[in-house]
């Protein structure tokens, strides 16, 4: 089990990420999910929880036919 301190120390690191102004928007959406998750393991009462969708660094989500008939 990952403790407290690994779960801070990433979310750390991938804010530092998140910094770097030349992150594309793709890449950036993928990071903040990361930590929106993380961080809803550390505090649930405080944090909205993550987005059920996950995307992959440098993937961009696919349409789904719902979306592409509006």
């Amino acid at each position: 089990m990952i403790n407290r301190d690994a779960i801070e120390r990433e979310i750390g690191e991938l804010e530092l990420l998140l910094a770097d102004d030349r992150l594309k928007d793709e890449d950036r959406f993928a990071l903040f999910g990361a930590v929106q998750a993380l961080s809803h393991v550390l505090d649930p009462d405080t944090w909205h929880p993550a987005s059920q969708t996950f995307y992959r660094v440098g993937a961009r989500p696919e349409p789904s036919p719902s979306d592409l008939q509006h």
